[in-house]
């Protein structure tokens, strides 16, 4: 059953645990009081990888990005878990 699927769909269920795993950090964060600074550190605190500017001219079309980033904090990784989980279930 699990075999059936192509590298695509894996691909994206791990890109839509890891968005949901951060989302859920960063809002556990921000309901946390100014005084628990190191729980906000734990659940909002992270890795933070960036690439730009990024320009490609092809005369025809021309794309310029000033920023792609990619935000990697430890509740990714349980959002990553969470996905698996209700993958299993249905």
């Amino acid at each position: 059953m699990l075999h059936d699927r192509p590298p695509g769909f894996w691909i994206a269920m791990s890109l839509m645990g890891m968005i949901v795993g951060t989302a859920l950090g960063e809002g556990i964060a921000s309901l946390l009081p100014d005084t628990a600074s190191a729980l906000k550190t734990f659940f909002a605190g992270g890795l933070d990888l960036g690439a730009g500017p990024l320009r490609i001219d092809l005369v025809i079309i021309r794309l310029a990005v000033e920023e792609i980033g990619l935000r990697v904090n430890l509740m990714s990784f349980v959002g990553l878990i969470l996905v698996g989980v209700l993958y299993r279930w249905f």
